[in-house]
């Protein structure tokens, strides 16, 4: 943080009367920072202002602040490990309003919902058996339980969880607190900004120790904390992980700067390095020009309705419809004061936690300061208007507006994040700021992601080594980030972040684009390694902001933009798995066999959004592609491009247009890993040529198995057979 404020450009930023500076902080640098390193070199920075010297922290007089460099980062929820003696603060496990819902088995509703005065305590089975640490680790953060049994004003008890997503003078309501933030203030005015003496640091640690027990006691139930189980787990809060932006001043050698930093950061970073130049991949107009194709069918393209609604009704009438999550879509924004209008219902969206402040919009959010959502009048302003609604399944379907009643949502599931920003020539550029918060997971708040949609490409600076960006999606297991291709043309080898689908990494997928006719666009970049599928991303009607009519208007674009929204959109309703790669390998597993898309895609396949939710039954498509539901009988003895044909073994076996040649996922290594191997293989004279299947037929109490069928595989298109079984047995 030392090493960031010395090398980075400050800011000045005018504060008005009444202004709190603790909230001003955590404004513009991060609730960790309002509360961790980066207080005491404000307050340093600050010193000539008579307020700050003074010990106030709501300003009595117009001000303009300086704010040193910061890496922006808020706090989050975490678990963590009780003794019988203390809280264990060496290693914090991330969680979630879903863990923790989970954790009381879902007695309660989620976070989002819970009304302030709810109070709870997470069960061990939380958390992960944690490592017991010695005080000589985290010595000023370890808190003894008569700190958790001291009073703490009811104001802030109040709060519970969402006091994480927050920081402001109501922390120093606590005498406690109040009398640790002189001895902060008194020392950091004898100090120079950029230099924290071994007195200041300990004082810095031990304001931090109180925010935390302040955290602790509205996290959780009113409770005598001395009585607690071993190994029970208490909600608190955390410093979330991944990779921060830093701007240097002017003049600064990069490299040297790298290397300084690198110095001062903990001994696990393993790497520094530089992301610049954001590249947009924005959509095309439909026009004439070669390479265009024309729009599919009504209510079949881009998603086929009937066969969507079909697999939904199977699902609701067994009472197991699809589980949302929350999908962060980092684009463009959406025009402000708009949410609610159709069709964009208030309910899609996922409200921000600072809701607080009259320049905010509640269901928007943004990483600028002040904030900002839309561009209303610069170039490819509408792009994420148009990804939204893509995301949300699409013009026709949000028309129709059947698709709420068939899942089961706990509040707003779309994070719409503002990430571009105005740059001269009425363009838009990309917000190297979003971008790095949206791969690490800091500033989402209290919002619970679970997929990540993303339709651009950045260059990479690097010094001694590649930047370690395994570390963001290691910490973000539970995400799918989905990737834009690209509309290069081209192999997207060294297109950063497209390259890191494929079996690079486990929790990306990377999307092309392909046509109505499932033939891949010519302009979507590919890759056998790296582009995991092809979805409809040319001649796709969406919808599109006009400014003048005030109006949300249909049109048709193409673009590998499109294309991930789509995937995201099945990803978002495919959290019965926590995994991410568990949803990915679901998604290209239940993809339909193109021949085109062999050498430009890993998979060989169309995304197919109704197959993929059709999770608790065997899916057969007929020769001529009718969709049947139902249940495959497996016949011992048999093998599959020499592997016993068993289930659990296969997710699916697709025709190709070679006679006798079939295209084949296996599954492969622990289920919860996600791992699927693409192959072909002949069929041998007679074998699947006769595979018992049951059609699912409604019956009174849901679904009931039809008469007894054998089938031929050869005369079929395809098998996907079911992930999920045991949600329904029937």
């Amino acid at each position: 943080m030392v090493a960031a404020a010395k090398l980075g450009k400050e800011r000045m930023i005018p504060a008005k009367a009444n202004s709190d500076i603790l909230k001003l902080i955590a404004e513009i640098c991060g609730t960790a920072n309002a509360r961790r390193y980066y207080l005491p070199v404000f307050l340093s920075a600050n010193a000539g202002n008579e307020d700050i010297r003074s010990g106030k922290t709501i300003l009595t007089k117009d001000a303009t602040l300086v704010f040193p460099a910061c890496l922006y980062a808020d706090e989050q929820l975490a678990t963590a490990k009780a003794s019988n003696t203390r809280i264990e603060w060496g290693k914090l496990t991330p969680t979630t309003a879903r863990t923790l819902q989970d954790a009381m088995r879902k007695t309660e509703p989620s976070v989002a919902a819970l009304p302030k005065s709810t109070k709870w305590i997470a069960s061990a089975s939380t958390t992960a058996a944690l490592e017991d640490v010695s005080s000589t680790n985290w010595g000023g953060q370890l808190i003894g339980y008569e700190h958790l049994n001291k009073t703490i004003p009811k104001k802030l008890v109040q709060q519970g969880p969402a006091i994480v997503a927050g920081f402001d003078s109501g922390r120093i309501l606590d005498p406690g607190a109040s009398e640790q933030y002189k001895k902060l203030l008194k020392g950091s005015l004898a100090t120079d900004a950029t230099s924290l003496d071994s007195n200041l640091i300990l004082n810095s640690a031990a304001f931090e120790r109180i925010a935390r027990v302040q955290d602790i006691r509205a996290s959780n139930q009113t409770t005598d904390f001395s009585r607690l189980p071993t190994g029970s787990s208490v909600v608190t809060s955390d410093f979330a992980p991944g990779g921060y932006q830093l701007t240097l001043k002017e003049g600064t050698d990069v490299k040297a700067a790298a290397k300084e930093i690198f110095a001062a950061l903990p001994p696990t970073a393993s790497a520094v390095g530089q992301l610049s130049k954001f590249t947009p991949y924005f959509a095309e107009p439909l026009s004439g020009g070669a390479g265009d194709c024309t729009p599919g069918a009504a209510k079949k393209w881009p998603i086929d309705l009937d066969e969507l609604k079909t697999v939904l009704e199977a699902r609701k009438r067994i009472g197991k419809m699809p589980l949302t999550g929350r999908l962060l879509i980092l684009d463009t924004g959406f025009p402000r004061g708009k949410v609610g209008t159709a069709p964009f219902n208030q309910n899609f969206f996922h409200p921000s936690p600072r809701d607080d402040d009259p320049l905010r919009e509640r269901f928007l959010w943004t990483v600028a300061r002040p904030p900002e959502y839309f561009n209303e009048n610069s170039e490819n302003a509408s792009h994420g208007v148009g990804v939204l609604a893509l995301a949300l399944g699409g013009t026709q379907l949000l028309d129709e507006g059947w698709l709420w009643q068939h899942i089961d949502t706990q509040g707003g599931f779309i994070v719409d994040l503002m990430g571009y920003q105005r740059l001269p020539g009425n363009k838009l550029g990309v917000d190297a700021n979003a971008v790095t918060r949206s791969l690490s997971g800091t500033g989402w708040g209290q919002a619970d992601i679970v997929s990540v949609n993303l339709s651009l490409k950045f260059n990479i600076e690097t010094m001694e080594e590649a930047p370690d960006f395994s570390g963001y999606f290691n910490e973000q297991q539970q995400v799918l980030f989905v990737i834009a291709a690209g509309n290069d043309g081209a192999d997207v080898v060294g297109i950063i972040p497209a390259q890191w689908g494929g079996t690079s990494k486990r929790n990306v997928l990377t999307v092309g684009a392909v046509s109505s006719d499932n033939k891949y666009w010519t302009k979507s970049n590919k890759s056998q390694s790296f582009v995991d599928i092809g979805a409809p991303g040319c001649a796709v009607p969406t919808l599109s902001w006009n400014s003048t009519s005030q109006k949300f208007e249909p049109v048709v674009l193409s673009g590998t933009s499109f294309s991930a929204p789509l995937a995201s959109f099945a990803s978002n309703l495919l959290q019965e798995f926590t995994a991410g790669a568990r949803r990915k390998a679901r998604i290209l597993s239940s993809g339909r066999f193109s021949s085109d898309l062999r050498k430009t895609t890993r998979s060989s396949r169309v995304l197919d959004i109704p197959v993929a939710l059709a999770t608790p039954f065997d899916v057969v498509r007929m020769g001529d592609g009718k969709m049947r539901l139902g249940r495959i009988t497996w016949a011992p003895g048999r093998t599959l491009c020499n592997v016993p044909f068993v289930q659990g073994s296969f997710a699916q076996v697709q025709r190709t247009d070679t006679p006798d040649q079939f295209s084949v996922v296996r599954k492969i290594g622990p289920t919860n890993q996600g791992a699927v191997d693409f192959s072909d293989c002949t069929l041998a004279s007679g074998q699947l040529s006769s595979i018992g299947f049951q059609e699912a037929v409604a019956s009174d109490d849901g679904l009931r198995l039809g008469p007894a069928e054998t089938l031929d595989i050869r005369n079929l298109e395809s098998i996907t057979f079911c992930d999920n079984c045991d949600l329904w047995q029937p």
